[in-house]
């Protein structure tokens, strides 16, 4: 991968050290061309929706290859927390004892589905974090046999925390509860195997990582378990062949998780077919390896200037760099005069890297943070 070469796909990103992906990407040239096309059809009676139709069967392929699923595990959602709602409707009412086990400091959209579980009689325990993040032997602690669930960020969206997703689906297990991951802040950022980490569910939405815009999102569900889980707002796009399902009577829902699908917002899904191809063209181990080499160089940076930040252990690193700073207004304040653009979370500066951020950006950034 070349950095001119990358970096020809994103033109807004001249001038300006962008950081802040873990809020929302740089919209690539592609997926540009594909909303201004789209406008231009729309406004003169021309656009094609069955095109937009197609080119979200190609997202929804294109994302199964990056966390190792089948397409007929897919479910095209617009959130994460829609992604959490349908599978928490899905849970039976709740019998004595049985729980739902959660971080408290987890993003609401992770958070507030379960917590809802409450009024259908789950006690839903908030795990503590302690220390870096919430571990596996946290959340073994709080789950027991009537543990019927239990959620978690593949990566904290705050700090970057990297979860131990295979230690966690083994606590799952052994509770025999449904493991679901928000993958928000993992998918097309750091590499992710559904399989090999044992999840029952993953969401993502695309405006992150996975160079998306917004209104476009994934569910994946495990194959094992598309037999229990039901439509919770079905339309046409939930039945086996939605161009023949535009009136009833009759309903043929689909036996894939497309059964879970909700109307597809057409200009983000051609947006997404051509900013996902960007995974295609370079390889998605490329893209993840150079994620990790920025993220290190970020961190050496750092270091290099005295800051007080240190790194996770390696295992728990991701492309989110949580910054300590003694006046997090100051620095922010000396970001906007250098056109850096990054957030701040929980009192620290938060820098999130990206395939497309320069290493020379990094060694910038950091020498404007300085000691903090």
């Amino acid at each position: 991968m070349h950095a001119a070469e990358i970096r020809h796909l994103f033109p807004g990103l001249e001038g300006t050290i962008y950081l802040n992906t873990a809020t929302m990407n740089v919209g690539c040239a592609p997926a540009k061309a594909a909303y201004e096309l789209a406008v231009q059809q729309w406004s003169v009676g021309r656009f094609d929706w069955m095109g937009a139709e197609r080119a979200g069967e190609e997202a929804r392929a294109m994302f199964a290859a990056i966390i190792g699923a089948t397409v007929e595990e897919i479910a095209i959602v617009p959130a994460v927390s829609t992604a959490a709602g349908i599978v928490a409707a899905n849970l039976p009412p709740g019998k004595p004892g049985e729980n739902i086990v959660v971080a408290e400091n987890e993003f609401t959209s992770n958070y507030f589905p379960w917590l809802l579980l409450r009024e259908r009689g789950y006690e839903v325990r908030s795990v503590a974090p302690a220390g870096d993040g919430v571990s596996a032997e946290d959340f073994g602690h709080a789950a027991d046999g009537g543990t019927r669930l239990i959620a978690v960020s593949a990566v904290h969206s705050a700090n970057g925390y990297r979860a131990d997703l295979p230690a966690l689906s083994r606590v799952a297990a052994r509770s025999g509860a449904w493991f679901f991951v928000d993958a928000c802040q993992a998918a097309g950022a750091v590499p992710l195997d559904v399989v090999l980490d044992g999840v029952d569910f993953l969401a993502a939405a695309s405006h992150k990582f996975l160079l998306g815009s917004r209104g476009m999102g994934y569910l994946y569900v495990r194959r094992g378990l598309l037999d229990r889980l039901r439509p919770i707002v079905p339309g046409w796009k939930a039945a086996r062949i939605p161009s023949e399902s535009f009136y009833g009577p009759r309903m043929d829902l689909s036996p894939t998780a497309s059964k879970l699908d909700a109307s597809l917002a057409w200009f983000p899904a051609l947006a997404e077919q051509a900013a996902l191809g960007i995974f295609g063209r370079f390889g998605i181990t490329a893209l993840l390896d150079r994620n990790t080499l920025l993220a290190r160089r970020l961190a050496e940076a750092l270091a290099a200037q005295g800051s007080s930040f240190r790194p996770f252990a390696e295992e728990h690193r991701s492309t989110i760099v949580s910054v300590p700073v003694t006046d997090p207004e100051a620095v922010m304040a000396r970001f906007r005069q250098a056109n850096v653009v990054a957030s701040v979370r929980e009192g620290r500066v938060r820098l999130s890297v990206h395939f497309y951020n320069l290493e020379e950006e990094l060694d910038r950034v950091a020498e404007l943070i300085g000691h903090g």
